[in-house]
């Protein structure tokens, strides 16, 4: 069954959402096939097993259409399940030498869908670190993206900050992954992404007010100036939440018991080893996440990831 989301959608408070109503008939009008999703990683450990734990979440809950690994590495591609697209590592910056794995993203967006354009219209953008706990589907026209609202991501409380890096700050709307979008506008959207993620990068001030998030800005910078106009819904849980009832979860945070008894944090998760079960204590998006990982280590089959 695909996801709908309808007017009264859940908020992290368990409150009714107030995002606007999906529009009525939109699974009829754009069928799930027609959506290819994908995701950037480098050729870092870290970032494969993250990569394959997605694909096997793809596979396990039928999501519909392709599934593509924009991989930013030297040499041959690992093994993966699901369609590789392979070009040249952005980090570190090829001339100011900065450290920032984010600029592989909009980067390599930018060659795939130069090089490699999908047949599908719709393209739905994860980071490695998501996983599907059931099928996503939406209806993302042209010029008008569907995305998750994150939770830090504020434009009206840091105007000053907006002005000095886009055009068209009132137009500069707070969104995230997961991010339903014509295949058209992200073409249009992604060389601009990678200008304004540079530009906040090579900016003291900027590059502290906002930290690792400078390429998620640069998207939202790049969108308003292209004048796209997105649909929030909560499509994602994070590991905090307390909640799995939405189709994706975003495991971006560290998770622990109250007493920090079990804890659990992906940066310091060995690859491919199973994790002992969280407790009852262990927020549910959590709970749930860490059971997939450990089925997902379980299986013979994923021992292809070693080769």
């Amino acid at each position: 069954m695909i996801s709908r989301f309808l007017e009264h959608l859940p908020s992290r408070n368990g409150g009714s959402g107030l995002y606007t109503p999906w529009p009525q008939g939109s699974e009829q009008n754009t069928p799930a096939a027609d959506i290819h999703t994908i995701f950037s990683v480098d050729g870092s450990l870290y970032q494969r097993w993250q990569a394959d734990l997605l694909s096997y979440s793809h596979r396990k809950v039928g999501q519909p259409g392709p599934l593509t690994r924009l991989l930013s590495a030297n040499g041959q591609p690992t093994p993966f399940v699901g369609r590789t697209f392979r070009t040249e590592p952005y980090c570190p910056h090829p001339l100011s030498g900065d450290y920032y794995p984010p600029y592989n993203k909009p980067k390599a967006l930018e060659s795939w869908l130069r090089e490699s354009p999908p047949a599908e219209e719709v393209v739905l953008l994860l980071d490695p670190d998501c996983v599907f706990l059931e099928p996503l589907a939406g209806l993302a026209t042209r010029g008008h993206p569907i995305a998750n609202p994150p939770a830090f991501m504020h434009p009206e409380h840091n105007m000053e900050f907006v002005k000095k890096h886009c055009l068209r700050p009132e137009l500069v709307q707070g969104v995230g992954v997961p991010l339903l979008i014509h295949r058209d506008d992200l073409a249009d959207v992604a060389p601009r992404w990678f200008k304004r993620t540079e530009e906040i990068r090579a900016d003291p001030i900027s590059r502290a007010l906002v930290g690792w998030t400078a390429e998620m800005w640069g998207y939202a910078f790049a969108a308003a100036e292209v004048g796209l106009r997105h649909t929030t819904h909560e499509l994602a849980r994070v590991s905090l939440d307390d909640r799995a009832d939405l189709p994706i979860v975003h495991y971006a945070y560290s998770c622990s018991d109250g007493e920090k008894r079990w804890t659990w944090n992906k940066m310091d998760y060995k690859p491919w080893e199973r994790v002992p079960d969280p407790p009852h204590e262990v927020p549910l998006a959590t709970r749930t996440m860490i059971g997939l990982l450990n089925e997902w280590v379980a299986m013979q089959e994923q021992q292809i990831c070693l080769l």
